[in-house]
């Protein structure tokens, strides 16, 4: 295959895209139809079947959906091996260095920006672990290293666009908890 350099209008968009979304903004507010719709999209896209959606109304309950043991109904793992897919044919038309640089800057960018947007929600919520900042914001920046990979490898993904989407609304995809998709 031949390599080709990396679509910095594509990164850049991306880029564009990820600051001016709402990380974390409508987090303990009632889910929009738009979002409910969206969250439906992304619980589709795994392919296991119709999900109820519920949403977390609060950053304990977040946490605890997190820890629940078992509960995540492959979902991960799905998300895994789309994700390693999607880096291979990514790997496969752009210069190895380029690519890594590429991912490695717009995924710091983005970590800097959502980690101080998580902060801001658990503040304005409260009743947040400390931990539970980090884990939002890396949720958030995996999100975005994601729908970064897939444009790269020049697919489309509707599992990592919604969840993308998801989080640009300013929302928390949880995961899959038994037949449940949760949303905070």
């Amino acid at each position: 295959m031949t390599v080709i350099a990396l679509p910095r209008t594509a990164l850049e968009s991306l880029g564009r895209e990820v600051r001016a979304a709402s990380w974390f903004a409508a987090l303990g507010e009632p889910l929009t139809a738009g979002e409910r719709a969206e969250a439906v999209a992304y619980a589709d896209a795994f392919g296991l079947g119709p999900l109820g959606i519920a949403q977390a109304r609060d950053w304990p309950e977040a946490e605890r959906l997190l820890m629940i043991p078992d509960g995540q109904s492959g979902w991960w793992e799905r998300e895994e091996t789309q994700r390693k897919a999607l880096l291979a044919k990514a790997e496969a038309r752009y210069p190895e260095r380029a690519l890594w640089t590429a991912l490695t800057e717009l995924t710091t960018e983005a970590g800097d920006l959502v980690h101080g947007k998580a902060a801001g929600a658990a503040a304005r919520l409260g009743l947040a672990a400390p931990a539970s900042v980090h884990v939002a914001a890396g949720a958030a920046s995996q999100a975005v290293y994601q729908l970064a990979v897939t444009r790269l490898a020049g697919e489309e993904s509707p599992l990592f666009e919604n969840k993308f989407r998801l989080f640009a609304a300013g929302r928390w995809p949880l995961g899959i908890v038994g037949s449940t998709l949760f949303v905070f």
